[in-house]
């Protein structure tokens, strides 16, 4: 039977995951049905009074003082849409365009955007239905380009994918026998208004950089371990006189996943300290986790938030008011992105440390590259090699996005956020990330095949399995490729947090 996620009060970021990667449906509640409603007759009353309101009675941007006559308002509404396709290029992934469908409806349900229920309706049928818009992935200033390419499936123009085959939406509405709406007052600034774009793909990030956090500590313990680190860093001692709660957090998770390892116990004082990459797991681990959290509480109060312009209030008498301001500004979750891509960033940057201090024999006391047949055969050499160049993509686009301006609309709009090229980047950026840890895990497990006289924690062993599971023991060179992205799917479907937890309990986060 179908999961499904009805949206009534508040929406989690995992709901957010579950309907654009997992193929939930989504239903609606009674209260959102009557909220929706409610603020749709506000809107209705006026367009009929002709008060001047933006989007609803004028134009938009710097045609904001023309007037727009009632029997010209479908068809201003219609132009908006089609004259906002102007994004290009490659589409977005599915679960891109899934997530901003989720998120459109969450948005404009809130009561305060006017849209009708039946255009909500048609959003809900079509992502239910597993239909794709084809949404060009570049050309946004924080708003609008985007989400008027699925504004335009919704009309009957422009294509989607639908059964994994791109069509024009005319051809899918006839195979599932729906109809395209005509789009009334309001409802085409409302679509490409507010912060779809910018909070779908920012949730998508924040909830994978939360998980890629958690494997950070656990790729770490193995690196630690089998170089025969020590302990001493993560002694609680130390973090109490530093409180920060990550810092605390992170060198709790690594005890805990190596208090019962025979090679950390074996080489107990064998070394006065390690080296940062290892040693200071805590404080820069736990640096990154604080960004992640405090980006993760932004992204998920944004999505429970109405940010269209204008948006409507209650008022006097049944009345009802619309304000106009700029709810529908990107900031608040670009400047969270481009924290999310800085915080993830540096955690891969200690991974690709930690990487070449399993490969290279200088360091690790292991034989060069993990490689058994040294000379013959290359190991894991060129691994680190993949993990540097990824990390030089991530460090490009770690660059802030928010901090730029470019002024649109004939200096109407003279201040843009960029929020949405924050989220794709941070996006992309956590997307790499997954690669870099799946490499110093494929690291970590071949170099514990050269410990056969001694024990590793039951956490460790228990990772070691779930990597054997698809990267086997090299004995001569293989193609690696497979190899590093079944762990990156490991780590991106929660598979390597969830077989330590079964050891230890939960992660601390």
């Amino acid at each position: 039977m179908m999961k499904e996620i009805t949206i009534g009060k508040k929406v989690s970021i995992k709901d957010v995951i579950n309907v654009s990667r997992y193929n939930y449906s989504v239903g609606f509640s009674e209260d959102y049905v009557n909220r929706v409603n409610k603020c749709r007759k506000y809107v209705d009353k006026f367009s009929r009074e002709g008060k001047a309101i933006y989007g609803i009675t004028t134009g938009l941007g710097d045609n904001c003082d023309k007037f727009i006559n009632e029997e010209d308002r479908e068809i201003i509404q219609r132009n908006i849409i089609l004259s906002h396709t102007c994004s290009v290029g490659e589409s977005l992934q599915k679960e891109c365009v899934r997530a901003m469908m989720f998120v459109m409806l969450v948005h404009f349900g809130t009561g305060h955007s006017g849209i009708r229920i039946e255009t909500l309706e048609l959003i809900k049928n079509l992502l239910n239905s597993d239909v794709t818009p084809f949404v060009p992935r570049h050309g946004s200033v924080g708003y609008l380009c985007l989400e008027a390419h699925i504004g335009e499936v919704l009309i009957g123009e422009g294509k989607a994918y639908y059964k994994n085959e791109l069509l024009p939406s005319e051809e899918i509405y006839k195979r599932l026998n729906l109809k395209p709406i005509i789009l009334s007052s309001k409802e085409g600034l409302t679509i490409v208004s507010g912060t779809t774009s910018v909070t779908a793909l920012a949730a998508l990030a924040v909830y994978d950089a939360v998980n890629i956090a958690k494997t950070s500590d656990i790729s770490g313990s193995l690196t630690l371990e089998v170089l025969k680190g020590t302990l001493m860093a993560m002694d609680d001692r130390l973090m109490q006189v530093r409180p920060h709660e990550d810092q605390k957090y992170t060198a709790d998770n690594i005890r805990n996943i190596l208090s019962d390892s025979e090679i950390i116990e074996k080489y107990k004082g064998s070394r006065v300290q390690d080296a940062l990459s290892v040693r200071c797991m805590p404080q820069l681990h736990g640096a990154a986790k604080k960004l992640i959290k405090d980006s993760f509480k932004t992204v998920e109060t944004e999505l429970n938030s109405s940010v269209d312009n204008p948006l409507i209030f209650d008022g006097e008498n049944d009345e009802g008011t619309a304000l106009m301001g700029c709810n529908a500004d990107g900031s608040y979750v670009g400047m969270a992105a481009d924290t999310l891509a800085i915080a993830v960033t540096n955690l891969s940057k200690m991974c690709e440390r930690r990487i070449d201090r399993l490969v290279n024999r200088h360091l690790s006391g292991l034989p060069a590259f993990l490689n058994r047949e040294a000379g013959l055969n290359s190991g894991l050499m060129v691994a680190q090699y993949s993990a540097a160049g990824i990390l030089g993509e991530m460090r490009i686009a770690s660059h802030p996005a928010t901090i730029d301006n470019i002024p649109t609309c004939a200096n109407q709009e003279d201040y843009v956020s960029m929020g949405y090229n924050a989220a794709l980047k941070a996006y992309e950026c956590v997307n790499l990330s997954k690669y870099i840890f799946a490499i110093e895990l494929i690291c970590g497990t071949q170099a514990l095949d050269f410990y056969d006289d001694l024990r590793p924690s039951r956490a460790t062993k228990e990772l070691y399995n779930t990597i054997r599971n698809v990267f086997p023991s090299i004995e001569n060179d293989i193609n690696l490729h497979p190899c590093i992205e079944e762990v990156a799917a490991l780590i991106k479907n929660e598979k390597i947090n969830e077989c330590v937890e079964k050891v230890i309990g939960k992660l601390k986060f």
